[in-house]
């Protein structure tokens, strides 16, 4: 009786942290959680990947960068077992979500400025294998999540 009382405690108690999370939290912590699962059996070959990193990256570009991780991650080197396939999807489909890219800021043009791109496109960031790719993916992430706390 003891052990049920403290499981229907413990499930309560879940339930009451995870309502504190924002819809843009939870699905953020979401992507990351299936980035984890590819991550633990992703080959760690010799593919390159274009990946933007957090040291030299505007507030405004996390958007951008957002969506240049997003575009690639579907060509990770995985096993074809269907959970992971899933994962990928999952990952790809839940960070182009509205609840995310919303409310991620973009970069204001001054009038009178060229419009020329202040963030830099994907095919120009620096070439990392597939492991480096996966973890400034995950620190990209977890900016946005503590930006939103």
């Amino acid at each position: 009786m003891k052990a049920s009382v403290f499981v229907l405690f413990a499930v309560a108690c879940w339930f009451v942290s995870q309502a504190e999370l924002s819809p843009m939290q939870l699905t953020l912590r979401k992507v990351m959680n299936e980035l984890e699962k590819v991550n633990n059996v992703m080959d760690k070959s010799t593919s390159s990947f274009n990946s933007p990193t957090t040291n030299d990256l505007k507030d405004c570009c996390i958007r951008s960068a957002l969506e240049c991780f997003r575009s690639q991650v579907m060509n990770l080197n995985v096993t074809q077992e269907k959970p992971i396939i899933k994962s990928l999807k999952s990952i790809s489909n839940e960070s182009r979500k509205k609840v995310i890219v919303e409310k991620l800021p973009s970069c204001n043009l001054v009038e009178g400025e060229k419009k020329e791109a202040q963030c830099k496109p994907c095919e120009s960031y620096s070439k990392v294998n597939s492991q480096m790719f996966v973890q400034n993916f995950q620190t990209l992430l977890q900016k946005v999540s503590s930006k939103q706390s």
